[in-house]
This record gives structure tokens, C-alpha cells and sequence, in this order.
């Protein structure tokens, strides 16, 4: 059996790849840094049955399991339960998002996790598991929540990393496998966003600490990006930044930096980033263009006025269009994200969105633009949407399980036709292995 001080775990989950997790990679680089000896163990793709004997190769005195968002976290609280059920004589913290906001009710759900850490992790979970390791009282730790006597103790929320510059590099340890299965590695240049979209969960999850946006320097971002061209042989970088161009001004200044930087550095290679489309500029996209951008993940998220008025995206139905031209004459490809639907959407609103999408099937070819056209707005955790969904009780169920009905009854099931016509296609999909809009033609082979 293996020993190590910490176990980094990303859980079973319903997706079908395991990509790199940075989120561990960091709290893995923070944890060396300090002398704490780390194994990360990336198993999204697995049973449970089978992390649960993986697991078991190994001993730790904690074990922390990432659970950004609510999507598959079922799966991850059955791993932890069978964890302890299985006699493991471990701290069990989880961290994300999700967590961040919902720690309460989860821990009255699962007893065997004994901590949540909030927030960011870096700097509170590295305390822990000193703490831990240590043999003292952990229950003192800024930033952490847990259970006293079936009571869920919340101890003083600890402040965001002001400087990102501060932080070494993540750790890189599944990036060799990752490289060979998927051919692309992740990077985080900033953290949050500057927008105030109703259904978003990362603007809420650092404005409750500190500043909803922070960004890294271009001269750090470089030095990453030189450890992974020259370390690793990396060609092609996914950002996954909510935003990586970050608004007019410094945000602009920065990404043109990075470009230009690249350029300078004669640096082959392919990139993808997300941003909102009023921080599409032809000036900047064509450098960026140049510089090895090919894939962008644009937030339209819908082509009625009235509805992106309601989600607070702070942006026009012409700017969307225009983003779109903007992008399709640089010939990029064009991850749309779309909401088609959401609890009170109007007949006229739902023509609208589909006017929208033909419109922006014509302003670029079909094959470099994707979206979903069944797309639903999901009441996350920590969101203002799931608070107004709650407080006008159509939201049902709990965290791990929730549901909403359209008020427009006919709307609903048009949805409910949608919905299911799209499992069909998937299922169909998946059964036939047939893959659909090429995800890796982004990429240089």
C-alpha cells in the first residue's frame, strides 16, 4: 500500500472524458510547496465500485474530493459514503462551488464528510491538512465549515488570493495520459467575471469573498504556457477562464499582450477560450486569430431583448449578431452558449429565439457553429435565479434533485419534446459511437 500525506480525488461523475483537473493541480502544487506529500487521483470516468478499490492501494490521513458544480455530485456522495461504510479512517473534505454554497444541507445528508472548505481552496486547505497532519485542532481553521454535535459550524470566511502571480503552477500530474487520449491542456489565466449574468454561479462564488474578477499577468500566463510547450510538448491550450478576455480596457490590454507575446516567441500553437460577445473586437480576434486562436465558447445565451434584460447579461441582441459576424468572418469555431428556455418565457420570446437562431445559422457556416437548441436554464446553486425560483416556490426538490415547470403550459411541453427528442439523438448517438461536430478540429494534430 501506498502512503502519502493527502489524497487529491475528482470523483466518479457521468462524463465521458477525464480531463485534467487544475483545481486539484493547484492544491497539489500549494501542498509540495509546504513539503506535504500529494497523490491526485482523476476519476470522473469510473463506478464507483471501481474508484472505491483504487482508493484502497492507498493510505492518508486526508483525503479532499472536488465537487465544483451539482451535476453528477450524487455519484460523489455515494463514493464518500461507501469510503467510510467501508471502515476508512480518513478526513474527508470536499471543496467547489457548489459545496461553497449548499454545505449545510449536504452535510446534514452525508455524515461522513467531516469538513467543507469555502471558497477558494489553496490557502485553506494547505492549513488543514498541516493541521491534520500535525495531530491539532482543525475546527479553528478560517474558511472551512463541519459538523459539532449534529450542529454545522461555519468558521470565519477567508479572503480570495489577491495576487493569482502568487500561486505556483498546477501540479501536472495526469497531463502526460491526458496529452496522449486528448491532445490538449487546460489553462486558468483569471478567476471569476466581470459580468452579473442572474445564472451564473462563478460570479457569486468569489464576489461572497472578495472581487468577483482577478487576473493573472501575461508575463505569468507566458511562463506557463513556455512550461508547457517546452516540458510537455503541448500544442494545443483550452483556457478554461468564464472569461478569458475580461472587458475593454486592462482585460483587452492583457489578452493582446498574450497574443502578441506568442507571436514574438514563434510559439506553434492552437487555442480556445470563452468570453462574452460585447468583448468580441475584429482588431483583437484577428491578433489573437494569428496568434494560434481557433475555438471560442461565446455566452449569447439568447436572441430575445426581453430575456437577456431578465438574466442581467448587460448586452444587446444586435452585439450577440454582431459578435457572430465579427467571429465567422475570422473563421473561427463557435461554441454558441444558447438558453432557449427558461421558467417564464413568452410564445413571443420563444419566436424570437428561434428567429435569433436562424439569423445566426446564416451568418456563419453551420459546420463552425454549435449550440443546443434543447437548452434549459439550470437553477444553480448560490445563483440569483435559483434563489428567485425558490422564493416563488417552483423550484422542487432539493440540490441534488431539482425541477421546474415553464409557466406556459404550452411551452412546457414543447419543451418536454425538445427534451426528448434530444436523449433519442444522444442515445443514438452514443449506441452507434457516431461523434458529432468533431471536438477536436480546433486543434493541431
Amino acid at each position: 500500500m501506498e502512503r502519502y500525506d493527502v489524497l487529491l480525488i475528482n470523483p466518479p461523475s457521468r462524463i465521458n472524458e477525464a480531463f485534467e483537473h487544475l483545481g486539484l493541480g493547484y492544491l497539489a502544487a500549494c501542498l509540495r510547496e509546504k513539503g506535504i506529500t500529494v497523490k491526485i487521483l482523476n476519476m470522473p470516468t469510473w463506478t464507483v465500485p471501481q474508484a472505491l478499490q483504487q482508493v484502497k492501494n492507498f493510505s492518508s490521513e486526508i483525503l479532499g474530493i472536488s465537487i465544483p458544480f451539482q451535476d453528477s455530485a450524487d455519484l460523489a456522495f455515494d463514493f464518500i459514503t461507501a469510503l467510510k461504510s467501508e471502515g476508512l479512517d480518513t478526513h474527508i473534505t470536499i471543496g467547489g462551488i457548489y459545496p461553497t454554497f449548499c454545505y449545510e444541507e449536504i452535510m446534514h445528508m452525508f455524515p461522513a464528510i467531516d469538513s467543507v472548505v469555502l471558497g477558494e481552496g489553496e490557502h485553506t486547505f494547505v492549513e488543514l491538512a498541516k493541521t491534520v497532519l500535525h495531530g491539532r485542532d482543525w475546527r479553528k481553521i478560517r474558511g472551512i465549515a463541519y459538523r459539532e454535535n449534529d450542529k454545522i459550524v461555519t468558521n470565519e470566511p477567508r479572503a480570495l488570493i489577491k495576487d493569482l502571480d502568487s500561486l505556483p503552477f498546477p501540479a501536472r500530474d495526469s497531463l502526460p495520459e491526458v496529452l496522449k487520449r486528448l491532445g490538449f491542456a487546460t489553462m486558468l489565466s483569471s478567476r471569476g467575471c466581470y459580468g452579473r449574468c442572474s445564472f451564473c454561479s462563478v460570479i457569486p462564488f468569489y464576489s461572497k469573498f472578495g472581487p468577483k474578477y482577478r487576473l493573472r499577468s501575461s508575463e505569468n500566463v507566458m511562463e506557463e504556457i513556455d512550461v508547457l510547450y517546452n516540458e510537455y510538448g503541448v500544442r494545443n491550450i483550452e483556457f478554461n477562464d468564464a472569461n478569458f478576455v475580461g472587458g475593454k480596457g486592462h482585460g483587452f490590454h492583457r489578452a493582446r499582450e498574450i497574443a502578441e507575446e506568442i507571436l514574438k516567441r514563434n510559439l506553434d500553437l492552437r487555442l480556445s477560450i470563452q468570453c462574452r460577445p460585447d468583448d468580441v473586437d475584429e482588431e483583437l480576434f484577428a491578433i489573437l486569430k494569428r496568434a494560434g486562436l481557433s475555438k471560442v465558447f461565446l455566452g449569447v445565451e439568447s436572441g430575445s431583448q426581453t430575456m437577456l434584460d431578465r438574466f442581467k447579461k448587460d448586452i444587446t441582441v444586435e452585439e450577440n449578431i454582431k459578435a457572430l459576424e465579427i467571429l465567422g468572418r475570422l473563421d473561427f469555431i463557435v461554441i454558441m452558449g444558447f438558453i432557449t428556455f427558461d421558467d417564464r418565457i413568452t410564445i413571443r420570446e420563444f419566436r424570437e429565439n428561434m428567429a435569433f437562431i436562424k439569423k445566426a445559422t446564416r451568418t456563419m457556416p453551420i459546420s463552425k457553429l454549435k449550440f443546443n437548441l434543447a437548452s434549459k436554464l439550470i437553477p444553480l446553486a448560490g445563483t440569483e435565479v435559483e434563489q428567485y425560483m425558490k422564493k416563488t416556490q417552483k423550484y422542487r426538490g432539493n440540490s441534488l434533485g431539482y425541477a421546474y415547470n415553464l409557466d406556459d403550459v404550452r411551452l412546457q411541453m414543447l419543451y418536454n419534446a425538445f427534451d426528448k427528442f434530444g436523449n433519442f439523438s444522444r442515445n443514438v448517438k452514443r449506441i452507434f459511437n457516431i461523434k458529432v461536430g468533431n471536438d477536436r478540429d480546433w486543434m493541431k494534430r
